[in-house]
């Protein structure tokens, strides 16, 4: 029997995962790698901005979009960060504040399905059912958004065999006229891993072609190691600097380890962005003017990102000692999410042994999948770690959890 909309929207992952792991039978301290939570962050700033901030600001209704000083905060950084040429970028008309990017998320996804819906509708096509496409595994309020919406969603598996890039073949061709958005996650979330230039371009060319938006949510672009990711903006600019069809995904929550910050963005196609702000408008949650300052300072400073990416690769360097030799294992490229693979393919399993032997909680990559047309499910098979603690934390959470993964790979 078909489940109802509001029905799916109970599949939310952190009340589902207590019941794949059951209770912890340890005796060890719990050690918390199930959610994405930074434990060190740049909060010096925050505080001083907070003692600076005027009391009367508190009174202030905060504008949809966040301020001027925000805005171009938000936009100096882009154009730094992705080397920019002058006027590609619209301060005003494509830079938009939002109040930390699950908000942004979700009704970015719902502006695209209604934006498609009028644009099918306007074709004598009001009858077809819009499309959203989403990679798998994925992040969970992608789901419930495009659940929201009432959209068709169809799931691009990220496997190995594509490198863990979503894998857009398996949308039908006569399919793309209806499509209103593609997402694809870049550093990925859970995988770890960067999408090719040649991915993108493609995906960008192909949201022209068919008049939808292509969302490239970079929320960990800068916690990198080895190699500068490259962004949606940078395949804009070497494409020749339109913004058309393109929308980009950042916050502080990942960049300067401040998620209670709630401080993102959305930058691009200035056109969907007007749609955006009307939506927004009516039901978005929008960044209190006081907290806006903090942003600020924070967007402008790189000598703290600096200092956390340095830190973060030290974790991912403990994460290749302790994990090196395991089958499967692959060090995050980029942000602090490892995507654990387990021999026996049992995902729910080893997580449960991690949590009721070891004390460490992980999400099993079947919480961040959904099953596919053929009954798999992309992450079944693999548990994810978040590396979010100090390093000597972070090393006893994977001693504790090696012995478990390389007993399952003599299953």
């Amino acid at each position: 029997m078909t489940r109802t909309r509001l029905e799916q929207l109970r599949d939310y992952p952190y009340r589902k995962v207590a019941g794949v792991l059951g209770e912890c039978e340890s005796a060890l301290v719990p050690l918390n790698l199930s959610v994405g939570e930074p434990k060190f962050g740049a909060y010096a700033t925050v505080t001083e901005a907070l003692a600076a901030a005027e009391p009367k600001d508190w009174g202030k209704y905060p504008p949809v979009n966040a301020g001027p000083g925000l805005r171009a905060a938000i936009a100096d950084w882009l154009r730094r960060r992705y080397s920019l040429p002058e006027g590609m970028l619209d301060t005003e008309a494509q830079v938009h504040p939002v109040f930390g990017t699950k908000e942004g998320l979700y009704t970015a996804i719902l502006t695209s399905v209604l934006r498609k819906e009028d644009q099918l509708a306007r074709a004598g096509r009001g009858h077809l059912q819009p499309v959203v496409v989403l990679p798998n595994p994925l992040y969970h309020v992608y789901v419930g958004a495009a659940l929201t919406s009432g959209a068709e969603i169809i799931y691009a598996p990220c496997t190995a065999a594509t490198d863990f890039a979503p894998d857009l073949s398996v949308v039908p061709e006569d399919d793309w006229a209806r499509v209103a958005l593609v997402i694809a996650t870049n550093p990925g979330n859970p995988t770890g891993t960067l999408l090719s230039t040649a991915f993108m371009k493609a995906a960008i060319l192909r949201a022209r072609e068919h008049d939808f938006t292509y969302l490239s949510d970079e929320c960990y672009s800068e916690l990198y190691f080895d190699t500068k990711p490259e962004g949606a903006m940078d395949v804009c600019r070497d494409l020749g600097g339109s913004l058309d069809n393109v929308w980009v995904v950042n916050s502080l929550s990942k960049r300067s380890g401040l998620p209670g910050l709630r401080s993102g963005f959305i930058a691009g196609d200035a056109d969907r962005l007007e749609d955006l702000y009307f939506l927004r408008a009516y039901g978005g949650a929008q960044t209190p003017v006081a907290l806006q300052e903090a942003a600020i300072q924070l967007w402008q400073d790189e000598a703290h990102v600096e200092k956390f990416r340095a830190r973060y690769a030290a974790i991912n360097q403990i994460a290749r000692e302790v994990f090196g030799d395991l089958p499967g294992f692959r060090a995050p490229e980029a942000g602090f999410v490892l995507w654990q693979p387990v021999s026996s393919g049992d995902g729910d399993a080893v997580a449960r042994r991690l949590w009721q032997e070891q004390a460490v909680r992980t999400l099993p990559g079947s919480i961040l999948s959904r099953a596919m047309p053929d009954g798999s499910m992309p992450g079944q098979a693999f548990v994810r770690f978040a590396l979010i603690y100090p390093e000597e934390i972070t090393r006893e959470a994977l001693l504790r959890s090696r012995e478990i993964l390389a007993s399952d790979s003599r299953h």
